[in-house]
């Protein structure tokens, strides 16, 4: 497995998109503690350029970054770098903002999040547009997008939920336990339609590139299963800290755990081609 940069890449950007959502969703509430809010966008901003710095690690050569605009009409890696650079963009003036004129703009941070949405999408199709047999289908989104849901609902469970007032804090919690369960629910939903796509493909004469993909998922059966059982027991754990008031923090925190590691596995069995 060499596309460690890509899996860092990925992960870390759809992370960073979808905790800038949830503070979004936060810094409209009037009464929201703005430190807290910092934090998250801070984080956030660390999160996608350690990201992205990731992504030019992988070109080999990081000035073929530059090269990658030429094509931006019909290039999806172009137009996943220019969005990505908006996001960035948009992102760190925000964080900036909140830090030294000590103002979080709740239609800023809406703003950066939603330009990370389209940022995911681009990055969705680089590799639904590649000639490569497992990454060809609408798995692909609902993989991305849902790492955006989870990864976003955890940081958020972390970073933002410990420092809300009562009500509120049980608002953003019962926010994250349900894009937890929303994700977790739509790839359930999906899978059997990814399964059958990949069985008419090992029947298949199509080539695709690189072509021992298929087999490389297949021997990774293991581990996309063990990912599967480690985020459905994450979910439930998640779900569960907003019945166990007393241990809520314990329970999420365990839950947490769980759904970074299997995002981790299930992100390695994705790029795994060999």
């Amino acid at each position: 497995m060499h596309e460690w940069p890509l899996l860092i890449f990925t992960l870390l950007v759809q992370a960073s998109v979808g905790l800038t959502l949830f503070t979004a969703i936060n810094a409209f509430n009037r009464q929201a503690n703005s430190q807290p809010l910092r934090v998250a966008l801070v984080a956030s901003c660390v999160m996608g350029g350690v990201g992205l710095i990731a992504s030019v690690a992988h070109l080999g050569y990081p000035l073929n970054a530059f090269n990658s605009l030429r094509h931006i009409a019909s290039s999806w890696l172009s137009r996943e770098i220019v969005f990505a650079a908006l996001y960035l963009g948009v992102l760190g003036i925000t964080t900036l903002l909140a830090l030294f004129a000590k103002r979080v703009v709740p239609l800023l941070v809406l703003l950066a999040g939603l330009i990370g949405l389209v940022d995911v999408y681009c990055m969705s199709n680089i590799y639904i547009s590649a000639s490569v047999v497992t990454w060809m289908h609408i798995n692909t989104f609902f993989m991305f997008y849902g790492s955006v849901l989870i990864l976003g609902a955890v940081l958020a469970m972390l970073v933002l939920v410990p420092h809300g007032r009562n009500g509120e804090m049980r608002d953003l919690a019962k926010l994250a336990v349900a894009a937890v369960g929303v994700a977790v629910a739509a790839r359930l939903v999906e899978q059997p339609a990814y399964m059958s796509f990949l069985a008419q493909a090992h029947t298949s004469d199509v080539v695709t590139f690189p072509l021992q993909a298929l087999a490389a998922f297949d021997a990774l059966t293991g581990v996309r299963i063990a990912a599967w059982c480690l985020m459905a027991v994450g979910a439930a754990l998640f779900a569960l800290s907003l019945r166990q008031p007393r241990i809520a923090r314990g329970i999420a925190m365990t839950g947490s755990v769980l759904l970074v590691v299997s995002e981790i596995m299930a992100r390695y069995a994705f790029f795994s081609l060999s």
